[in-house]
């Protein structure tokens, strides 16, 4: 009888030093292992570990909330970037739904068994500075590449041609052609701007959203692969043929004449410059039949990580920076006195180079929407 009420005090003192392990759970809106976590682990962990625990939820589209992971990233040196994570009592990170899954139970009992006052929920301030170096080490070469890629895209470039060779039929040259050039690009580029911030917020709308998410991810990567597939095609048909008719993935008739249309009505304007901002947004959007085939998987990226605050809006702009540089260097060629031929003899060297490279491009884009 001594033996059996000195166990049960032993069993009540043991209850009473047990104490409450913390759990700091960060998720986003619209993710698959989120939504498996809350649906899974969340219900088992109520029922295994009934008040022995603080759940401390984190939507990492806060900013706030983002850098707090980050910080605890780097305190626990860890390099991976989950949607979804549980860090236990500030000592203990599980990435993705299998490692909480797994992880979790052990890390609660384990966690339960230390003293009081051992955990180190690491709750300082985090470091903003910290927060933008991680951010730039995984970006800034994959935003750089796609933004330059699509600015050498093809469509883009035998269009900027043709306006270039209807400036000099027109006798527009020194520094007219500079000032024509520049107004030109600035309206590409406020132009682009605007098509990405425009749909960038419409994106963010579903990302609440699993099933919509998920669908228009599917359908963006089914699409990257089928145009990956079409470039390489037509890299290799126009090394054998070296004729423009054998490429798929241009811009279709009806659009390529109704651009050189409105390049024609443009430099009708009484203002030139006036009439080359006019001819830049409007071309611009045609464009973006073509175009988009890169921006919109990278709008998808960007939307994904870096929905938060307003990081995503830097990285917007860095994207079109890159995509008006080729223009602005074709312009600045001319300016210094490089003919058309040139030109011209220069974008059908490159067609393989450049639909190869996109083919590259678009299997990246896929591969990253599918991590």
């Amino acid at each position: 009888m001594k033996k059996l009420l000195a166990c049960l005090l032993l069993a009540a003192a043991s209850a009473l030093a047990a104490r409450t392990v913390t759990l700091d759970y960060f998720f986003q809106q619209g993710c698959e292992e989120c939504a498996r976590v809350n649906a899974l682990v969340l219900p088992m962990l109520a029922e295994r570990f009934p008040g022995e625990y603080e759940l401390r939820r984190h939507d990492l589209n806060e900013e706030a909330n983002y850098l707090k992971l980050v910080e605890y990233q780097e305190r626990l040196n860890v390099a991976s970037d989950d949607a979804v994570c549980m860090i236990v009592d500030g000592s203990r990170y599980l990435g993705g739904f299998a490692a909480i899954d797994r992880g979790l139970p052990e890390a609660m009992e384990r966690a339960r068994r230390l003293p009081a006052g051992s955990a180190s929920p690491a709750d300082a301030p985090p470091d903003r500075e910290r927060l933008h170096r991680r951010a730039e080490a995984f970006t800034i070469s994959a935003i750089l590449t796609a933004g330059l890629l699509d600015g050498f895209n093809p469509c883009v470039f035998t269009t900027l041609i043709f306006f270039m060779s209807l400036l000099s039929l027109s006798r527009i040259r020194g520094r007219r052609l500079l000032a024509v050039g520049g107004v030109y690009c600035l309206a590409c580029f406020c132009t682009y701007v605007a098509l990405g911030f425009g749909l960038f917020h419409i994106l963010k709308l579903f990302s609440g959203y699993q099933v919509m998410r998920l669908g228009i991810e599917t359908v963006l990567i089914a699409l990257l692969l089928l145009f990956a597939f079409l470039s390489f095609r037509d890299a290799w048909r126009f090394r054998r043929s070296g004729r423009s008719g054998a490429v798929a993935l241009q811009l279709p008739e009806r659009i390529r004449n109704r651009i050189h249309a409105v390049m024609r009505s443009g430099l009708k304007f009484h203002y030139l410059l006036a009439g080359a901002f006019t001819v830049g947004v409007l071309v611009t959007v045609l464009e973006s039949v073509c175009t988009g085939q890169v921006y919109l998987p990278a709008l998808v990226l960007m939307s994904r990580e870096f929905g938060a605050g307003s990081r995503w809006f830097g990285y917007l702009l860095l994207y079109n920076l890159m995509f008006i540089l080729p223009l602005l260097l074709l312009f600045l060629a001319a300016w210094r006195g490089t003919s058309m031929p040139v030109f011209l003899n220069w974008s059908k060297k490159n067609v393989v180079a450049g639909k190869t490279a996109l083919g590259c491009l678009f299997l990246l884009l896929a591969a990253l929407m599918l991590l």
